[in-house]
């Protein structure tokens, strides 16, 4: 199950939203204390009170080149922090913005996942397998490669990774580590064959359960570790012939 997310979560995961542009300030403004020092050999607390202040600098005493330099340097001050400013707006109030606070949110709540099934492929089985899941409760993260249906998936409120279940990367962010167990529901049988070998070398634990179209792959996905494997028109076709002769039974005057 996934452990509930605190404000300590969001407040982490926002820091690592803002760890490339805030590092890169603090980068920057070595390099400029650096300079400040090497132009006018002052001590490193003027040269960083005079990065962030630039308004302190002692203009008529300075040489030209450090004017010039200190506009530079303001200039790039600046522009870290409409940077900054721009990650925080964006993440806020810009439509795009919740959809990525969504995203972070939702990566969140996967970290946190476990004893959770994934399930690969959001097709008319995977829909189905969805909808089952979600009335029973069942903990679950959804892989999908098409970017619009991750995206309906993910403002709809669904555990969803967008990636390509095959690679080792997306099954781990998907917490294969940590899960129970593994649907491979794609309509492509080498696909789902080769899933189940992923799988099952990422965690020889899981409960590997595979969609087969053909019952040669059934029994490959078999000898590959999967515990079950289903043939959608196979099991339809028993259904349907269950249902012809209880029908038969039921009205023997009609056989």
């Amino acid at each position: 199950m996934a452990a509930p997310i605190s404000i300590l979560d969001v407040t982490k995961l926002m820091v690592r939203r803002l760890l490339l542009p805030v590092l890169g300030l603090a980068g920057f403004l070595m390099i400029c204390v650096a300079g400040y020092i090497w132009l006018e050999g002052a001590r490193w607390v003027n040269a960083l009170y005079w990065t962030i202040h630039p308004y302190a600098l002692p203009h008529d005493r300075i040489r030209d080149a450090t004017k010039i330099y200190s506009i530079a340097v303001y200039v790039g001050v600046f522009s870290f922090q409409v940077w900054i400013a721009e990650r925080v707006l964006v993440s806020l109030f810009h439509p795009e913005g919740r959809t990525a606070w969504r995203m972070m949110m939702t990566d969140l709540a996967i970290e946190n996942a476990r004893g959770h099934f994934i399930l690969c492929g959001y097709g008319q089985v995977g829909r189905t397998v969805v909808e089952q899941l979600r009335r029973t409760n069942v903990p679950f993260v959804l892989i999908e490669s098409s970017d619009g249906l991750y995206r309906q998936l993910l403002n709809e409120g669904i555990l969803v990774i967008h990636g390509d279940a095959k690679r080792h990367s997306v099954l781990e962010a998907a917490g294969i580590e940590r899960a129970r167990g593994i649907c491979a529901l794609i309509d492509n049988d080498a696909d789902n064959l080769y899933i189940t070998i992923t799988a099952k070398s990422l965690n020889a634990n899981l409960h590997v359960i595979t969609r087969a179209g053909h019952e040669r792959y059934a029994e490959a996905m078999r000898s590959a570790g999967a515990n079950d494997v289903v043939i959608p028109e196979h099991e339809g076709g028993v259904i349907v012939g269950r249902i012809i002769n209880e029908a038969a039974q039921g009205n023997p005057g009609n056989a």
